[in-house]
């Protein structure tokens, strides 16, 4: 499951790179007339979340590649897209989204990859999440026995490694006799 989850996870950073490079283009009007798609005004905005995404990205790549980021950057990423797609199809179906043409297919197809997404990275981290609990839950318990009274004992402190040794100093240290003239004082230059 955590293969799967990752793999979605990776194709899921492709998409919001590419999204966030459709936005960082924001300040030209010939790309989003060639993709009929209404164009993010003013441009700052439109930059501002092609960063964000792209930002985005790059966690889910990392979140793909280590273990322990998968599950909860899944879980985040899936409700993330579910919202996103909802929002889409709102902005489509009831208010006045200035789209035509191709427009029309490309905002509902990302709405629909996006829930896709959210379809899969939803219960797939909460599943990796109870599988990694479970397998918490059974180290711990095989690491405590009972004795036949039922009472837990827990399992011994490990020995001292043999080839242990105590910190060597590297220079000579000298105790300072009492009737030293040199001052005990704690800010005391060590080398006169």
């Amino acid at each position: 499951m955590k293969a799967l989850l990752r793999v979605i996870l990776l194709l899921d950073a492709v998409l919001q790179v590419l999204v966030g490079i459709i936005l960082l283009l924001a300040p030209m009007q010939s790309i989003y007339a060639g993709l009929q798609l209404p164009q993010p005004a003013p441009a700052l905005y439109g930059q501002m979340l092609g960063v964000l995404l792209i930002g985005f990205a790059w966690l889910l790549a990392r979140a793909a590649f280590n273990g322990h980021l998968t599950a909860p950057v899944a879980g985040v990423t899936g409700n993330v897209n579910l919202a996103c797609a909802v929002l889409i199809i709102v902005w489509l179906v009831f208010f006045d989204l200035p789209v035509s043409g191709a427009g029309r297919i490309w905002l509902p197809v990302l709405a629909a990859v996006m829930a896709l997404f959210a379809a899969v990275e939803i219960p797939a981290a909460a599943a990796v999440v109870r599988r990694e609990k479970a397998q918490r839950a059974a180290a711990r318990e095989a690491t405590v026995d009972t004795t036949p009274t039922g009472v837990p004992v827990t399992p011994a402190p490990a020995t001292l490694d043999p080839t242990w040794r105590d910190p060597v100093f590297t220079h000579d240290v000298t105790p300072v006799n009492a009737d030293s003239t040199q001052s005990d004082h704690a800010r005391q230059n060590p080398h006169p």
